[in-house]
């Protein structure tokens, strides 16, 4: 069977597509995925059917079944814009809607045909559909007639020699011809060059997301400096850069990038080159202005445009404005731009894209203070990702979902988190984000209590030298470790950090929280008989202006310190209610220490029963396993006296320290509390007389 459309011609039995009668140089697969859809132009053909017959199965991602169809509009002259031959049907597959002649192989009258068209179906205004002229609309309702079946029994007459000869006479003329002309490529063999081209980077892509960068950056070296010089190898270039941290090289790249397109007047070149312009900033740690700016300006280039640009071209500006918005704190713009960019680049089959803007999304969420929520679209997002082999992306999940599990107290979940990453980083060694995987694995390992292990990975962190992340992490380090001059170095040095503004991180690992654990380390060097220390004109000044619960808590902490007991009382209260509110559990238990160690100063000891009360029953659960939820806990036991209440919180606290010591003031009064050694046999004596 052959079929012929314009100036194309496939031969469905000799595997062969030509134009304007030459042969045209095209990949299995991507004649395989053109004939598959004329076979089937009388409906949609899903995204699995296709994959099983162009690959032979259907563990295939949407990204390399859309490489294969953009490689097969290339040649056939047709785009994802005017899609004159080849339709996608969001969440459903593509079509064959293109006129052609069907032409059997008995030499039959050619025979026009057009396939059934669908019922109207919803499509983004950025993917119009191609209007079809009233004698194809006609046509459309017309039933396609099936493939004509004739006698075979002139095969075994003497025909079939004389059609055989006649066969290889015209191919071997064609073969000559075609080999004449591979000399001096015409306009007519320029377009197959693009299709060949296609194959070769829709496998580096692939390469890209699961981390092989060697691979990437070798496959990118040897590729014909035709393809190498194409928008898409220059862009994935520098994707590695930016992958990789090496940023001012990504940078110099791509401002000549930047050059060539606007040398061109290409507007949806430029607005890809901006969107990543705005991912490279906020990679470099660079604040969130700088970050917006670039995206914004893509949006504002592609619907400069009208309906020219392509649902993966809007989808991914909207993504880097999104992100954009959200590094400079305008939540609710964020939400809705990654929401409408993550269904735009669905739509368009992007999954990576897609991915990406449901990753920021999800931070978005956690800034939010919806970390439920945040936390189930990781998990989902990071599941998604292990399943089809994309560690990159996999390690930017995994990380937020450890930060949402610390801040909830899911120590158990935390740890299963940052032991992925770890692995993951077998797998992706120069990944950007090590920095931040060995950094929150050392947090979970503090927060359990083994603090060996969490020195070490500190250690190898300073080393990194990341001028991205603050020493927030390691002044939490030295407090959990009783180190508190240490602890108070290293958050007045996380207090001076400038770039809290780029991070979309834990409550705690900001200029306020940084604070916070400068306060704390500061009162417990003065309740061990030191020197209270006096903060700087510029921690002063940022504590006497909170704007967030943690900073409520440092100023109740320095108001407490100066002997304004009252004044300190009211901002734990403040803080602990708006904490409450959002479900915060990391943030209340922090600010129920603060308060509770304040009311047991004061000798208020029910105030401080009732308060540990209320954060016992926010998350019962999470706060058992929780060995600061139950020092807290052994407090208030020592407070009320009551020794069989002792014994049980301190064989908890003891249980869940690891390898943590408890604080001097609470071993004193545990030991004041036991009874000597003589009434313990007094009163064994008196029991045993009855």
């Amino acid at each position: 069977m052959q079929y012929r459309w314009g100036d194309f011609s496939l031969d469905r039995a000799g595997a062969l597509l030509t134009r304007q009668g030459d042969q045209v140089d095209v990949s299995r697969k991507v004649l395989d995925c053109i004939s598959h859809l004329i076979e089937h132009r009388d409906r949609v053909v899903g995204y699995d059917e296709l994959s099983r017959r162009v690959w032979g199965h259907d563990n295939v991602t949407h990204h390399q079944l859309s490489q294969v169809i953009l490689a097969a509009r290339r040649v056939l002259g047709d785009d994802g814009q005017a899609q004159r031959l080849i339709r996608t049907m969001p969440g459903l597959g593509y079509r064959w809607v293109g006129l052609l002649c069907e032409i059997a192989d008995t030499g039959a009258t050619p025979q026009e045909q057009a396939p059934d068209r669908p019922a109207p179906t919803q499509v983004d205004a950025a993917e119009p559909l191609p209007e079809a002229s009233p004698p194809l609309q006609a046509q459309a309702a017309a039933p396609i007639s099936p493939p004509q079946v004739t006698d075979t029994a002139w095969l075994r007459s003497d025909t079939l020699r004389a059609v055989a000869a006649l066969a290889l006479t015209l191919v071997a003329v064609a073969a000559i011809g075609w080999q004449l002309r591979k000399a001096e490529p015409t306009a007519a063999t320029a377009q197959p060059a693009a299709a060949i081209a296609a194959e070769p980077l829709a496998r580096l892509e692939e390469a890209f997301w699961r981390g092989k960068y060697e691979e990437v950056r070798e496959g990118l070296a040897t590729l014909p400096p035709a393809v190498a010089d194409s928008p898409a190898a220059r862009l994935l270039d520098i994707r590695l850069d930016i992958d990789r941290g090496r940023f001012n090289r990504a940078a110099q790249k791509l401002a000549l990038q930047q050059a060539s397109a606007r040398a061109a007047d290409d507007p949806v070149w430029q607005a890809s080159l901006l969107a990543t312009q705005s991912f490279l900033n906020g990679s470099a740690g660079r604040p969130g202005a700088e970050v917006l700016g670039p995206a914004q300006s893509a949006v504002k280039l592609l619907e400069s445009t009208g309906h020219a640009a392509s649902p993966e071209a809007m989808g991914g500006a909207l993504s880097a404005r999104g992100y954009g918005l959200m590094k400079t704190g305008r939540l609710e713009s964020a939400a809705h731009d990654l929401v409408r960019a993550r269904t735009l680049l669905l739509k368009a089959g992007d999954t990576h894209g897609a991915l990406d803007a449901a990753d920021t999304l999800a931070r978005v969420q956690m800034r939010m203070g919806r970390l439920t929520d945040a936390l189930a679209l990781m998990m989902e997002i990071a599941d998604d990702c292990r399943q089809s082999k994309k560690p990159v992306q996999e390690i930017y999940a995994r990380n937020a979902a450890t930060k949402i599990q610390v801040e909830l107290l899911r120590w158990d979940e935390a740890l299963a988190s940052s032991d992925r990453s770890m692995a993951l980083l077998r797998e992706v060694p120069d990944s950007e984000r090590r920095t931040r995987v060995v950094q929150l694995r050392a947090l979970v390992l503090t927060g359990i209590g083994r603090l060996r292990e969490a020195g070490s990975l500190i250690e190898e962190g300073q080393a990194m030298r990341d001028d991205r992340y603050s020493m927030i992490v390691p002044a939490a380090f030295h407090l959990a470790s009783g180190h508190a001059e240490r602890a108070l170095a290293a958050a007045a040095e996380a207090a001076a950090f400038s770039r809290y503004d780029t991070n979309d991180t834990l409550n705690l690992e900001s200029k306020e929280g940084a604070l916070l654990l400068w306060m704390i380390a500061a009162q417990d060097l003065a309740a061990n008989g030191k020197a209270m220390p006096i903060p700087s004109t510029a921690q002063l000044d940022a504590l006497l202006q909170p704007e967030s619960d943690i900073g409520h808590i440092a100023l109740g902490r320095w108001l407490w310190a100066q002997g304004r007991s009252q004044d300190a009382e009211t901002q734990f209260r403040l803080a602990l209610a708006q904490s409450r509110q959002r479900g915060h559990l990391l943030t209340m238990l922090r600010c129920s220490e603060a308060l509770i160690e304040l009311l047991l100063q004061r000798g208020d000891r029910a105030a401080a029963e009732q308060v540990l009360a209320k954060l016992r029953a926010h998350d019962p659960e999470r706060l058992d396993r929780d060995y600061r939820a139950n020092l807290l806990g052994l407090r208030v036991a020592l407070a009320r006296g009551q020794r069989p209440a002792i014994e049980a919180a301190y064989r908890r606290t003891a249980a869940l320290a690891g390898e943590r010591t408890l604080p001097a003031q609470v071993l004193v009064a545990y030991r004041a509390s036991r009874p000597s050694l003589a009434d313990r046999k007094h009163r064994e004596h008196t029991a045993s007389r009855f």
